[in-house]
């Protein structure tokens, strides 16, 4: 599937990297349609682990083409299917023919209030370089994503086999830090990598980069990974947001782990040392919003900690206050093209 190899020489953060390298996959969507060789939709409505409020579907209204650009949108599911669904149940294989997890739900809170997209690229890399220029939605409780997971679970499930997130956001214009009073929504960019034994044995390890003045919702930027064995960095336009050099003694070392090494058998830089592919999304609500930060001019409208249907039930029934920040084309994000290089 390579177009090619060729020297590139990347510039990011006053530091030349050069690579001789393929290009895997290469979408600028001027095919006008998302081409089904290149992307496949995932469906899903169980919350994704952390109690988010969108079930994930292939229909056009959330992911379609237009002018040169993907859109990922998020819209209310009573929009589609009816007041009285999210108040009954909901069968995905049913609607959509297949279903990856979560497939039915059944009762108020339990059936997702919202339905979004997801993109799973079908080419993968093993080190190399991504580059995705996207615009990011505006909107209280969207939570855009630009990520990697691994294309097999070679050392085991979540977070064993490990997670790269390049770009993770919340969209909302008027969101600080509880403490600071620093402004922490559509303005700022996150990357984090995850890695650890288990879900409760894990770590993480991440940074992030503020606009000053300025949405990342009002214009394309360029969010990027570099990854080799000796490192994973990744950031947006000419800025660095994480730069993970490899552990000298691994990543069990690194997280202070203990009992069985479920890495041993990888390289220095296990468990990121097998190939990996690329995920675009839009989720909404879920445990990236907490009330360690302050929202105006209305609260967090769910309570931490409760249980996700009692969750879901709050957001739905404050749905007064969030939908009219989301307004039509301004809360879908924007993907004007992606290209994956393999080293």
């Amino acid at each position: 599937m390579a177009f090619g190899g060729v020297i590139r020489v990347w510039v990011f953060a006053s530091v030349f990297v050069s690579c001789l390298c393929a290009t895997v996959l290469f979408d600028d969507f001027s095919s006008g349609h998302i081409d089904g060789s290149k992307w496949g939709h995932s469906i899903s409505g169980d919350g994704q682990g952390n109690n988010e409020f969108q079930m994930y579907t292939p229909l056009p209204e959330n992911s379609y083409v237009k002018n040169g650009n993907l859109y990922i949108c998020p819209t209310l599911t009573s929009n589609h299917y009816g007041d009285n669904t999210v108040h009954t149940s909901f069968d995905l294989n049913a609607q959509f023919g297949h279903c990856d997890a979560g497939c039915q739900q059944s009762g108020y809170g339990k059936v997702p209030v919202i339905m979004s997209g997801k993109l799973n690229s079908k080419a993968h890399i093993k080190y190399g370089r991504v580059e995705v220029v996207a615009q990011l939605p505006k909107g209280d409780w969207l939570w855009p994503a630009i990520w990697m997971l691994p294309s097999e679970w070679h050392y085991g499930g979540w977070p064993a086999s490990g997670e790269i997130d390049i770009m993770e956001a919340r969209c909302n214009t008027n969101y600080f830090t509880k403490n600071e009073g620093w402004l922490c929504g559509v303005n700022q960019d996150l990357s984090t990598v995850h890695f650890g034994p288990a879900w409760d044995h894990k770590t993480s390890r991440g940074g992030q980069y503020t606009m000053q003045g300025q949405s990342l919702g009002d214009g394309f930027h360029t969010y990027w990974m570099d990854w080799n064995a000796n490192h994973i960095t990744l950031g947006i336009d000419s800025h660095t947001t994480i730069q993970l050099n490899t552990p000298a003694n691994g990543y069990w070392a690194e997280g202070h782990f203990t009992g069985n090494n479920v890495w041993s058998s990888g390289g220095r830089d296990a468990p990121f040392d097998r190939p990996f592919y690329l995920i675009l999304n839009v989720a909404v609500g879920g445990a990236f919003f907490n009330h360690g930060m302050v929202n105006h001019p209305y609260e967090q409208p769910w309570h931490d900690g409760w249980a996700h249907d009692a969750q879901m039930r709050e957001f739905w029934e404050a749905r007064h206050l969030w939908q009219p920040t989301w307004h039509g084309e301004e809360a879908c994000m924007k993907v004007r093209s992606v290209k994956m290089d393999q080293a």
